[in-house]
Parts: structure tokens; C-alpha cells; sequence
């Protein structure tokens, strides 16, 4: 329920996904404010997955898929939004749109920013060798998450997630849990923090040069190759992680550094030790 110093607003949701913006609705409406527009993307034509449709949304609440960004601003303004939340929209929002609503607009970056700006956070986190991953709330500025923070925590990167899917429900749930204190903020007019002046680090797409498998490697930085890139998701230009295994080319989906029951996985003798394939997809 909305906390006592908290007016109902009207909420306009900016996320893509079916992953993102339903549970984004939920803990809203939980809050007791309106949602009267989630703002979708269009299908990419290299996307394999499934995109946000109106039969994801629960009733009373419409769905708006902008042909361009720069449509964004009015959609904003015809809903009369209080607050536009934004979660993992793959484009980024024009000036106009973020200024469209009455309060601002705020995003949900998975990082401890200024660390890991950019469309790949958890990815790098999990490359890097990092065991928690941050969560910020900011209000949205010109540049890319960059606006000060409003709302922070860390959770745990936990080992046994392995997909985009996995690690989003525990961002959504830490997220949603500072929802209260984000909007009672925006409420009062406060600016928020602006971001530590330590040196930020840019979280990009994976390259080309972190999308073979080399087996002279260490298992352990093979293993965090694997989970890192399915983490990541679908890439729109670069295919990975990539490994031959006799002879033929397999993207790798799930590895294990402990031997796993037997007739399980495929073992593969690293630079310094084995590593098990639990599951892999042809390529050739």
C-alpha cells in the first residue's frame, strides 16, 4: 500500500520485455498507484525471442509501441504520467521524453553505478569475476546512467543463475523493494545524490574478441566465459561463446567445474584442469 506521505500517481512503465515490465505493473499497483501505459519496443528483426505483447499486461492497462524514441515524449504527455519508470529499455530516451513526466523519469540499472554503465552490466560483473552486483535507482539525465541516484543496494550474484531470466527476477525483486522510498522522493521534489566521482566503467556488448573459446585457457575463466555470455542474452551482431569440440563449432550453454554423476556432460581437458559441458547448441 502507498505509504501515508505517498499520493496516488500515475505511473507510466518504459520497459520491453515480458521478463520486465508485468512484475514492474504489479509492484506499482501493490503500492496503489495507476498504470495506465506500459511503453513497449518494436520487435527487432534478429530478435529470437519473445517481445512484450498486450496479452502480457494485466487489464485496464494499455500498451504503446512507438515507431520512433521521438514519439515517446507524447505518449507521455496524452497519459498525463506523474512518474515514467523506466527497466532495461534498449534504446535510450530523448530529452523530451524524459522531461515528459510531471515528476521525472527514474531507471533501474543492475549495478553499482557509476560502475558497469551501458547495456551489459551483469555480464561484465560475471566476466570480472564479481561475486554481488549492485542495483541503483537514478533519475534519467541526457547521457546514458549517469543521473543521481535516488535508491541502492547490492545483492548477490548467485552462482547457480544462469540466464538473463534468472538474475532479472533478482534485480526486479530488490528493485521493487525500494520502489516506495524512489517515489516518495520524486513526490517531495528531492535531486537525489549524484553519482561518487570515482571513475566509472562502460558495460558494452560482447566483441568478437571474448566470442571464441580458447581450451589452452583456465577452466575457471572458461567457465565464467559460458555463464557470463548466457547472461547476457541474445547479441545482435556477435554469436558466442563459440568451441570446437571434434572438430565441430557448438555454442556452449552450461558448464561445470565439478565432476558432474556419471554419463553426464562432456569432459574437456583445460589449460590447468577439466571442465564438463552440460549443454551445447550445433552451429555447423
Amino acid at each position: 500500500m502507498n505509504a501515508p506521505d505517498t499520493p496516488v500517481l500515475r505511473v507510466a512503465v518504459v520497459a520491453a520485455l515480458p521478463q520486465t515490465a508485468p512484475p514492474l505493473v504489479e509492484a506499482l499497483r501493490a503500492l496503489g498507484h495507476r498504470v495506465p501505459v506500459v511503453v513497449g519496443h518494436r520487435r527487432p528483426a534478429d530478435w529470437p525471442g519473445h517481445v512484450l505483447g498486450e496479452h502480457d499486461l494485466p487489464a485496464g492497462v494499455d500498451l504503446a509501441v512507438p515507431a520512433r524514441t521521438d514519439s515517446i515524449a507524447g505518449l507521455l504527455g496524452a497519459y498525463a504520467v506523474d512518474v515514467a519508470v523506466s527497466y532495461g529499455y534498449p534504446r535510450r530516451l530523448p530529452a523530451a521524453a524524459v522531461a515528459a513526466a510531471r515528476l521525472g523519469t527514474v531507471n533501474c540499472h543492475p549495478s553499482d553505478l557509476p560502475s558497469y554503465r551501458g547495456p551489459n552490466p551483469v555480464g561484465w560483473a560475471v566476466r570480472n569475476g564479481e561475486r554481488t552486483i549492485g542495483v541503483t535507482w537514478h533519475r534519467m539525465d541526457a547521457e546514458l546512467d549517469t543521473g543521481s541516484v535516488l535508491a541502492r543496494t547490492t545483492i548477490a550474484l548467485d552462482e547457480e543463475v544462469w540466464s538473463f531470466t534468472g538474475v532479472n527476477a533478482l534485480v526486479l525483486e530488490a528493485a521493487s523493494e525500494m520502489l516506495p522510498l524512489v517515489l516518495r522522493r520524486l513526490v517531495r521534489g528531492d535531486a537525489g545524490e549524484p553519482q561518487p566521482e570515482r571513475k566509472g566503467s562502460w558495460a558494452g556488448f560482447f566483441a568478437e574478441d571474448y566470442a571464441a573459446v580458447d581450451w589452452s585457457g583456465r577452466a575457471a575463466d572458461i567457465h565464467a566465459q559460458v555463464r557470463a555470455w548466457n547472461i547476457a542474452g541474445h547479441h545482435p551482431r556477435v554469436q558466442g561463446p563459440v568451441a570446437v569440440i571434434d572438430g565441430a563449432r557448438w555454442r556452449l550453454r552450461r558448464t561445470t567445474l565439478r565432476q558432474p554423476p556419471p554419463g553426464t556432460g562432456r569432459r574437456i581437458t583445460c589449460g590447468n584442469g577439466d571442465l564438463w559441458v552440460l549443454a551445447a547448441d550445433p552451429l555447423d
